[in-house]
């Protein structure tokens, strides 16, 4: 599967039923069998609930990982537990859009540190999850992969902070002015279809 198949899964996240979770919270996710194994899929914001959790910048110190935006871990932890057992001992992906990009983050962090690293995690438009290095450098092994669209500012804040891998720019040439539409995943699907590579 390429990055755009994985794009097209988060897109469903938002209109599929949830597998985990509830449909009117930040804490939700569908679970996918594909070609390429078991895909966990992360949706974005769409709701109240999920606009609360992106506001809550205050951080939270998760051991050997350092800190961590307290919404983000917060809305991964009210369903890691039925995250953890839908995956097993499968290996998995994890994607999302959004949000659910930097929830796709969280649940790597939890995952790597038990011992059992996701085989990739596909970030599209997600925001930084922390402030400190320390998210990065305990995912330096886990192939993690974070899309920026054109000039959407949602992989830019918080201000200051550091996103958890390297950002790969798809779509049109950035600006010096954000574009909020860059930021829907539609944009993001076409970005690719374009012969961006993947």
């Amino acid at each position: 599967m390429q990055a755009r198949d994985f794009a097209l899964i988060a897109q469903e996240a938002y209109v599929a039923k949830p597998d985990i979770g509830k449909a009117d919270s930040a804490s939700r996710a569908i679970v996918r069998h594909t070609d390429a194994g078991l895909v966990v899929a992360f949706p974005g914001s769409d709701n109240d609930a999920c606009w609360a959790t992106d506001f809550d910048v205050l951080t939270i110190n998760v051991p050997d990982a350092g800190e961590i935006h307290r919404g983000f871990w917060a809305a991964w932890m009210a369903i890691a537990d039925d995250v953890v057992k839908a995956i097993g001992n499968q290996p998995v992906t994890l994607v999302g859009h959004s949000l659910g990009g930097a929830l796709a983050i969280c649940c790597a962090v939890a995952l790597t540190l038990a011992g059992k690293p996701p085989v990739a995690v596909y970030g599209f438009e997600a925001p930084r999850v922390s402030p400190g290095l320390g998210v990065r450098t305990l995912l330096a092994k886990v192939p993690v992969y974070i899309y920026k669209c054109g000039s959407d500012p949602v992989p830019d804040v918080p201000l200051g902070w550091h996103q958890s891998a390297l950002v790969t720019h798809i779509g049109p040439p950035a600006t010096i002015i954000p574009r909020v539409a860059d930021h829907m995943i539609e944009r993001v699907i076409d970005a690719f279809g374009s012969g961006v590579p993947a």
